[in-house]
């Protein structure tokens, strides 16, 4: 059915911007207060759907006016929400200060995302091969555990972003296509630093593989990403945006686009560079799905 089906999180982002971000102990004054859609697997969603894919969202919000809220903002992404349900507790929430040259700090307090049931993709009763699974790192450890034994099961490709970063070395990741982290994300899937630097990424990329998925992007901010897919693998540069407002949902714009462009038959590393032009374009406005109107449909 060549969908994207995002198995993740969803939040209100609350962001406050400031000239610089805090120390430890101290105060600042911020401005420009907002409330958007955000999560990593709201955002990713978002991304995915503005390609031009059907994408699905299988997840959960709470029983609250935010959870009403993120409901309509993420309809306003032409997301498919059959599968997001209202748990009897608080949506997800994040806390993010913008500094003046766009780059954020985050706090997660997850919510619903916490008590999504670890089986929540078996709802997708349809799931085939044709099928993209994208995941992250806000749910469960398990639910993402579990989804990719579902999707393994009628061998839907799985595009995993373990993030926030956990040690990968004793996790199953035969059945992963591709697994997407940062450079800081690497170094602690590995359970060590990787250098600065492409070559070192290049590196930590083919290590990342030797753990089982069948290919590895890792994004490199500003000098773009690095991949690897067990034949080849190469450097992409960024592209470079006109202007750097705000860096939140950047990396959540690439995957997004990225599995898109795998469902619609692209190439790993065609479908790469597409996820990274949408990265660089998406940190030229504010917020994170917000920012995704510069996302145009594949071809």
């Amino acid at each position: 059915m060549n969908r994207v089906i995002v198995v993740g999180s969803v939040n209100q982002d609350v962001t406050v911007k400031v000239e610089r971000h805090p120390l430890p102990g101290e105060t600042l004054t911020g401005n420009g207060l907002s409330y958007r859609l955000g999560g990593k697997g709201a955002n990713q969603a978002a991304a995915a759907a503005h390609a031009g894919v059907e994408t699905v969202f299988v997840g959960a919000v709470g029983a609250d006016s935010t959870g009403d809220s993120l409901r309509d903002e993420l309809a306003m992404h032409d997301v498919n929400m059959e599968h997001l349900a209202t748990i009897d507790t608080a949506s997800g929430s994040a806390f993010i200060t913008v500094a003046a040259n766009g780059e954020n700090t985050i706090v997660l307090d997850p919510g619903a995302n916490g008590q999504v049931a670890s089986g929540a993709l078996d709802a997708i009763t349809d799931l085939d091969s044709s099928d993209v699974v994208v995941l992250q790192g806000e749910l469960p450890l398990e639910v993402n555990i579990r989804s990719i034994k579902i999707a393994a099961k009628v061998n839907a490709r799985v595009v995993w972003n373990p993030a926030p970063a956990i040690s990968l070395s004793d996790i199953d990741l035969t059945a992963v296509t591709v697994l997407v982290v940062n450079e800081t994300e690497a170094g602690i899937a590995l359970d060590v630093k990787v250098p600065e630097g492409i070559e070192a990424a290049l590196e930590a990329a083919e290590h990342l593989r030797a753990l089982g998925p069948t290919a590895v992007l890792i994004t490199l901010g500003e000098k773009g990403g690095v991949w690897a897919d067990g034949t080849s693998n190469g450097h992409f540069p960024a592209t470079k945006p006109s202007r750097v407002v705000d860096t939140t949902g950047a990396g959540d714009a690439t995957v997004g686009v990225l599995s898109a462009a795998l469902a619609k038959g692209y190439s790993f590393p065609d479908a790469v560079a597409e996820g990274l032009k949408a990265g660089s374009a998406a940190v030229e406005n504010e917020g994170a799905a917000a920012s995704y109107s510069v996302i145009t449909p594949l071809a």
